[in-house]
């Protein structure tokens, strides 16, 4: 081979090597599949065009293009055909490292049902360090308030506390407070026994009423009962009774047709009236006398 032919093939190799070095180095990869998505923004943050799309901290694509759109930052980019996103998916614009450059970061979630229209996605405002700086300014204002209200806190109780004549009016109402706790303290302890007593006492009662109680439970468990046995006595009698009326009314039976039939009325007189007449005759005469009924 001659010295050409080597120079020539050294040079190739190191083009080669050099090329596929800077892709490595960039992020590029040979991919099979890709499909665009593009995502509303208020603001980049500092994101440019060629920047890497990660997938839950993984490269997934990269930004093709950012335009202005309507009043928001639309950015579209390439993404993998096996990154999947779910409806609980977060877009936003980040720095992965400090020395790093901003990527568009795309947290796919978990949540059913898979997202199917990947258009115009609202995105999540990138937290960069504008937006640290004014809400660090934020807070420090808020610890400055803070700090003010108890310096002048501190300044009234020190005036407060300084004047002599609410010096002895604090000393005096913790002598009368510490005066009422050792009252207290004293009147306890004289009425423990007492107290002690009472709440046995309480205590006796109430089991005394317990048992009170189930005493007359059962008693009036046991009326009830009588109670219900004699109304069904009564029901029963009084059912008795209306069968009775509806024979007298109906003219059934001796006593309904002695209501309600003439004839048997007046048999039943006649009948009497020969009783009267054989017992007159008994207590004068004696049995001697022929008896004829009919």
């Amino acid at each position: 081979m001659n010295q050409e032919l080597k120079v020539g093939l050294t040079v190739l190799i190191s083009l080669v090597i050099l090329i596929g070095g800077i892709m490595w180095g960039k992020g590029y990869r040979l991919r099979a599949k890709q499909y665009d998505i593009s995502v509303l923004f208020n603001t980049t943050g500092g994101l440019e065009k060629g920047a890497n799309v990660l997938a839950n901290g993984v490269v997934k694509g990269r930004v093709k293009d950012i335009e202005f759109f309507d009043g928001y930052v639309r950015v579209t980019a390439a993404v993998d055909e096996d990154v999947v996103l779910y409806s609980d998916f977060v877009v936003t614009i980040e720095a992965p490292t400090v020395m790093a450059g901003q990527v568009l970061s795309l947290y796919t979630g978990t949540k059913p049902p898979r997202v199917q229209e990947f258009v115009d996605m609202k995105g999540t405002d990138p937290q960069g360090m504008t937006a640290i700086v004014a809400k660090m300014q934020d807070f420090t204002g808020r610890i400055e308030v803070t700090l003010t209200h108890l310096d002048s806190l501190l300044v009234d109780a020190h005036v407060l506390l300084g004047d002599t004549s609410n010096q002895a009016n604090l000393k005096r109402a913790m002598n009368n407070v510490a005066e009422m706790t050792e009252t207290s303290n004293e009147l306890l302890q004289r009425n423990r026994a007492q107290i002690e007593q009472s709440l046995k006492d309480l205590q006796e009662t109430l089991a005394s009423a317990r048992e009170l109680t189930g005493k007359l439970s059962s008693r009036t468990d046991t009326t009830l009962m009588n109670v219900d046995s004699t109304m069904k006595s009564l029901t029963a009698v009084s059912v008795e009774v209306r069968d009775m009326l509806a024979n007298i009314n109906s003219g059934e039976g001796t006593v309904g047709k002695l209501f309600t039939d003439d004839e048997l009325y007046l048999k039943l007189n006649r009948t009497l009236d020969e009783v009267d007449s054989l017992s007159y005759h008994l207590r004068t005469k004696g049995m001697r006398q022929k008896i004829v009924f009919f």
